[in-house]
């Protein structure tokens, strides 16, 4: 339980982070975004990071169990999977570029970022 602890803490502070930026700079976000997604080193930096975390978080924290803990599980496996797409086929990000490109799409990306930061903060800190 204390790695599902720690494992929510920290995804809740970048979670946060990220969906507080992206609330308050959505400028700056849609050009790193699009710097992601037209930056063939981006690509791979993305990919090696996420590869690099989702195999660390799925090596300490496989837990199919039936309560919250399972979250953190299937969030390491998608960063895993994700960064392998992005490695193995990096034209993959272009299937997904539409989804930066119009203002409702990032409201839901925010939003989205900020439930999950909220849910993570709750679950590591006041569960």
């Amino acid at each position: 339980m204390e790695t599902s602890i720690l494992i929510a803490r920290i995804l809740a502070v970048v979670y946060l982070s990220v969906g507080f930026g992206l609330l308050f700079n959505p400028t700056y976000y849609k050009g790193a975004f699009e710097k992601l997604i037209h930056s063939p080193a981006y690509r791979f930096l993305g990919g090696w990071i996420a590869v690099s975390v989702g195999v660390v978080m799925v090596q300490y924290h496989n837990l199919w169990v039936n309560d919250w803990r399972a979250i953190i599980t299937i969030v390491a496996w998608i960063a895993l999977i994700k960064g392998i797409f992005l490695i193995v086929m990096p034209q993959f990000i272009n299937d997904i570029d539409f989804w930066f490109k119009t203002k409702r799409h990032a409201t839901y990306t925010t939003m989205y970022v900020l439930l999950l930061g909220v849910l993570f903060g709750w679950l590591g800190f006041f569960n």
